[in-house]
Parts: C-alpha cells; sequence; structure tokens
C-alpha cells in the first residue's frame, strides 16, 4: 500500500501531523500512519453533554509565544485566553501567595551556566553549601524541576535545563494561554489543510517493522488483526521517545537494518518524563466560598475566599499542584503530580487516581471527603505513562543529553 515517491510519516500527534502539512503544502504526497484510533496523540481532548468546557486529558496549555503555533492558531480563528499568573502555595496549614516561592526557585536557578561541566540537577544542588534558606530553596527547587519537567532530578542534566530556560524566554515562556473551545482544534487545523492537499491517514496501524534503506522504505503494520505494508520513499519519524525506547518484543518498532549506533545511543541517553493529571467536574465552584488563614498576619490573600483561585501548591500529598480554568469561571479543578509523585500512581486505575484526588483536595482545602463526594460529578484521567503509544508525558535531557538531541533530530 501507498505510493514508492511518497513520504511516509509515523504517528499523528501535533509532530507528525506538522510534518504532514508542511510537506503537502510544498506538493509531496504524503501518508500519515498512526496506532490509535484518532488523532492527535498527546493532544487528547473530551466533550461531555453535561460539561460546556472541554476536558483535556493531555496538553492543555500553550507555554509562551510560540510563534508557529500562534500563527496557526490565529489563522484558524481559534479563541484562546490568558492563563492566570496566580500561585498560591500551602505550608503547614497556610497560604501564602508565590512570589517567595518564585523569587526562592530564580535566584537558585540562575546559578546554573554552561561554562561547567554538565552534572545532574541533583549534584548541581548538592555542591551549594546549606544554611536555613537555601535548604527550603532547594526544596522548592527540587519540587519545581520533578513536578514542570517531570524529571528525575538525579538524571536531568543543569545543560538542559538551562538551554530549556534560555527557550522558554526567548518566546516569554513565563505567560500562558489556553484553547477555550480544546486543544484538538490545533489537531485539525493542522490535519484538515495537510488531508485539502492530498495526505491519507491511516489510523488504528500499528509499526511493527521499519524497513529502510535509500530512497526505499517499507513499513510493517499491525490493523485490527491484519497485517499491512505501506511504501515509500522517505519517512518521517515522529514516535514519541518512550516508544522508540521500547523493544520490538515490548511493542517498540523493528528497524531493519539497526539505526546507526550514534541513534542508537541518542535514543536510549535521553529519558521520558512521567506526569498524571485529574480532571475533577463539580457541581459547583467550593472553593470560592473557603478561607484559608494566611501565613503572614493581615496579608489580604483570598480576596472576600478563594473566589480569583488560579493555582495552588501543597508539596505534601500525593497530587500536589491544582488549578482552576480562571478566568473562564467553571466548576472545574486539575490535578497534577510530576516526577516520582507520578511515578507511585502510574499503573493504577482510574478510580484510585480520583481517590488520592480527592484525598488531596481534602488535605488542601479542609473540606471533608464526604462533602467532595457530594459534589463531585464526574473525573477524567488518562495514565499516558503507561499507554503503550506514549510511555510518558514528555521527554527530558539527562546529563550531556544536548548533543544527543542534536544526533536524532539529525536525518
Amino acid at each position: 500500500m501507498g505510493n514508492e515517491n511518497a513520504v511516509l510519516i509515523i504517528g499523528a500527534g501535533a509532530a507528525g501531523l506538522s510534518a504532514a502539512r508542511e510537506l503537502t503544502a510544498a506538493g509531496a504526497q504524503v501518508i500519515v500512519i498512526e496506532a490509535r484510533d484518532r488523532v492527535g496523540g498527546r493532544i487528547h481532548t473530551l466533550r461531555e453533554d453535561f460539561s460546556a468546557i472541554p476536558i483535556e486529558l493531555g496538553a492543555e496549555f500553550v507555554h509562551g509565544k510560540h510563534p508557529q503555533l500562534l500563527e496557526i492558531i490565529e489563522a484558524s480563528r481559534i479563541l484562546f485566553c490568558d492563563v492566570t499568573e496566580r500561585h498560591w502555595y500551602i505550608e503547614k496549614g497556610l497560604l501564602s501567595n508565590s512570589h517567595d516561592f518564585w523569587n526562592k526557585l530564580t535566584a537558585l536557578m540562575d546559578l546554573m551556566n554552561l561554562e561547567e561541566p554538565d552534572r545532574s540537577f541533583q549534584d548541581f544542588l548538592d555542591s551549594i553549601p546549606d544554611d536555613e534558606a537555601i535548604v527550603r530553596a532547594k526544596a522548592v527547587a527540587t519540587r519545581y524541576v520533578q513536578g514542570f519537567h517531570a524529571a528525575d532530578v538525579n538524571r536531568i542534566g543543569v545543560h538542559g535545563l538551562v538551554k530549556a530556560n534560555e527557550a522558554e524566554d526567548e518566546i516569554q515562556g513565563d505567560k500562558s494561554f489556553r484553547i477555550l473551545r480544546g486543544y484538538d482544534l490545533v489537531t485539525s487545523s493542522l490535519l484538515e489543510p495537510a488531508k485539502t492537499n492530498g495526505a491519507i491517514v491511516h489510523c488504528n496501524a500499528i509499526v511493527k517493522e521499519l524497513h529502510w534503506r535509500k530512497h526505499q522504505i517499507e513499513a510493517v503494520c499491525l490493523s485490527r488483526g491484519q497485517t499491512q505494508h505501506f511504501h515509500a520513499s522517505r519517512a518521517v519519524v515522529t514516535l514519541p521517545l518512550g516508544v522508540l525506547q521500547a523493544r520490538p518484543d515490548q511493542g517498540g518498532v523493528r528497524f531493519v537494518p539497526k539505526l546507526p549506533e550514534n541513534k542508537q545511543q541518542a535514543i536510549s541517553s535521553l529519558a521520558m518524563g512521567h506526569a498524571t493529571r485529574i480532571t475533577l467536574i463539580f457541581r459547583e465552584r467550593f472553593w470560592e466560598g473557603l478561607d484559608i488563614p494566611a501565613a503572614q498576619a493581615g496579608q489580604d490573600l483570598t480576596d472576600a475566599g478563594l473566589t480569583e483561585l488560579g493555582f495552588i501548591h501543597y508539596p505534601d500529598t500525593d497530587i500536589p499542584t491544582w488549578w482552576t480554568l480562571l478566568p473562564v469561571r467553571a466548576p472545574v479543578m486539575i490535578g497534577w503530580a510530576g516526577g516520582p509523585k507520578s511515578t507511585k500512581l502510574s499503573g493504577r486505575d482510574a478510580k484510585y487516581i480520583e481517590a488520592r484526588a480527592v484525598n488531596s483536595l481534602k488535605q488542601i482545602f479542609g473540606v471533608s471527603e464526604k462533602r467532595l463526594r457530594q459534589l463531585l460529578l464526574a473525573s477524567h484521567t488518562h495514565d499516558w505513562n503507561s499507554d503503550p503509544f506514549a510511555r510518558g508525558a514528555y521527554a527530558y535531557l539527562p546529563v550531556d543529553g544536548l548533543s544527543n538531541q542534536q544526533i536524532l533530530a539529525e536525518p
């Protein structure tokens, strides 16, 4: 199946669909094969009849003013809004704004540089002499790297973090946006032009083997119990790192012949981070009527309750980071656990994740489990860590990973 002059794109996530859009616009014949029964990869939007708000199981935020992504959003007239920058933090039962949190984090992260040999973030922290303030700052930084980067602090490299911070600065990465009617609108904005220009998309096609040599590509796929063969002259492989790292007998892809040694080394040396997110839909915005004691006497943090709650962080629970959909006022809260906390939840069923989520909110807000259960309408989660077509949330760079990332990107 296919055209020997075509380009075969393996994977219909954002990267694969972007490639299909660009290649078909340039006149190429494109075949896209996707293991799932849908396109989008780790962009996965649900819509419920009882909720006017789209439910994201994967990507939710647009981080920074990424020019290519914003061009797609604006050209397609997709509505989006700023995400609130209100972050609150609970420690020892007291609520504080996050200025102190971010100041500690920024001061510590600014000590990292590219001049010294690369080392793990944990080794970097260990190299800094302790005092009471530094110990607290290290704890804050550890939770940030584990949560935001979904990383193991003993593996993630300082150089990778520095480069990530520099890239964020270039696109105002401290600003975030939300697609109001669902992130899958971005997927559609990539898919439809590609299909209009002739791209053919095959879902439910799991690549088992990829045979490659100069100007000859054959993908052997399993599709609904049947073997299919796709032929092309070139291939663009956009599979998640976790899938590339999997052995063929454990659901990975067998490359025939094997990839060059430097490619294999690059794949094995990079890391896939773990993250767990859950969306809870309630009957009402119960948090708006609550009052949590402030860490500093007289500090007006709650603005007549938690009516302006954006993000709230409580490290001493299973799911430590939560946010609302502010500025949209909806009875919805999203929980997030990254790194080791997510690893502990990996492989658990949705009911278990829901129970840990409810318990986390009980600890954060002081609302009884019984009351939270009465208010809870539905919960939605997806185990990306155990998902055979993702095998993790997103990639990060271990020590000396910068060069390996570049090798993997080369033809």
